[in-house]
């Protein structure tokens, strides 16, 4: 056997697999996510403080003004740490892949063979991707319950804006997994 009849017979059996594409969040993004945090923390202070002053006035509306505003500043302080967390981590946030597709927000990856139709979603100047599979809301981690319940509705959505991949590119390598697999 010659080697050419060898890289023929070696191009015959190679497939043609598209490549897995990563994306990361922009640092604007991220930072955006942080400072929004940051914002509702003062806002929620600025409540708490308010239901202390209150308090001398009319004492029988500090005590629900007060409880409020501790309960959205610790809430607000986590999503804040929780931001910083993630601006932090330099993981990529959607990754588009063989396996399957996995945007991180939601939790799993959601295989090819489970995925039931691709869309693509322009309002405006963003760019979202609906997933639309058989049980989207099984891809969700748990303690997501707010994403949970938006997959019930038929889909998961995600936003393609905020990534450092051109919207298209994760588009055109979500189809084309999609037509290998």
């Amino acid at each position: 056997m010659s080697i050419d009849d060898m890289a023929v017979r070696s191009c015959a059996t190679d497939e043609v697999t598209p490549r897995a594409v990563e994306a990361r969040l922009m640092p604007w993004a991220a930072t955006m996510r942080a400072v929004w945090w940051a914002v509702g923390l003062a806002v929620s202070l600025t409540f708490f403080y308010f239901g202390l002053v209150m308090g001398s006035f009319v004492p029988w509306l500090a005590l629900p003004i007060t409880v409020i505003g501790v309960l959205a500043a610790l809430y607000c302080a986590w999503r804040l740490w929780r931001a910083m967390q993630a601006r932090k981590l330099d993981a990529p946030v959607i990754v588009i892949g063989p396996e399957g597709f996995l945007d991180r927000r939601f939790g799993r990856a959601v295989p090819w063979q489970d995925v039931a139709g691709l869309e693509v979603d322009q309002p405006g100047t963003r760019t979202f991707l609906r997933v639309t599979a058989a049980d989207p809301a099984r891809f969700v981690a748990r303690g997501r319950m707010l994403r949970r319940r938006v997959a019930r509705q038929g889909a998961l959505v995600s936003c393609l804006s905020e990534m450092d991949v051109s919207p298209a590119a994760l588009v055109a390598a979500a189809e084309a997994h999609k037509a290998a697999a």
